[in-house]
């Protein structure tokens, strides 16, 4: 297993919180931003990241997972500053988030989740679980109420966005002119009821398109 604080700007807190954690879990944690980790995912199929989501935009956040999903990279994510206000927002924009920490959390509570992070454990708490399957009924109830609405055509296009591909990537792959892709995209926008890319690939993670299209 290897341990990556993702970030492209490293700060007063980011190096005492990887000094800290290397101690107490005995692991080296190197600071790195997306495309280095692009070179040590090819290398290694067990990778946690720290994510310290005060230091996250869109933009950042966007980039982060064209990356994952573009290099297929099998990562596991440990969220770190969230607070009460900003846990629904972030809680399900990370795929594969194995651990979320507070704002407030001590450097004790830190170094043992973490820790129990490492030895295959989650570190979630009770609200935030519930907080979890909240989040995951409203989606739900708004995939029943929008997905039948989505094309075959539509559905393989927000597949491809979701994967991180381009407009020409998906031209290419279904063999018709980038701009009838900006056509379908403009449509599937309007049914989804969001403004742009980045929405439209946050609402499909965790959509099954798979025998729901008509």
């Amino acid at each position: 297993m290897s341990i990556y604080y993702l970030s492209s700007d490293p700060t007063l807190y980011s190096s005492l919180l990887i000094d800290l954690l290397e101690k107490t879990s005995g692991r080296a944690i190197i600071s790195l931003n997306c495309d280095e980790l692009v070179n040590k995912g090819k290398i290694d199929d067990d990778i946690l990241v720290i994510l310290d989501i005060k230091k996250q935009t869109d933009k950042k956040y966007k980039n982060y997972i064209d990356t994952i999903n573009q290099n297929k990279l099998k990562v596991r994510e440990i969220l770190f500053n969230i607070t009460d206000e900003n846990i629904k927002k972030n809680i399900m924009k990370y795929p594969n988030v194995v651990g979320i920490f507070y704002e407030k959390d001590n450097m004790d509570i830190i170094s043992y989740g973490v820790k129990k992070i490492i030895e295959g454990e989650m570190w979630l708490s009770r609200k935030i679980i519930s907080e979890l399957i909240f989040t995951y009924r409203e989606k739900q109830n708004a995939i029943l109420s929008t997905s039948i609405s989505l094309t075959t055509r539509e559905s393989e296009i927000l597949r491809l966005l979701a994967s991180g591909a381009s407009n020409l990537d998906i031209a290419n792959s279904l063999f018709v002119s980038e701009n009838t892709v900006k056509t379908h995209l403009y449509n599937v926008f309007k049914k989804l009821n969001v403004k742009n890319r980045l929405q439209a690939m946050m609402w499909a993670k965790g959509y099954d398109f798979e025998g729901n299209n008509r």
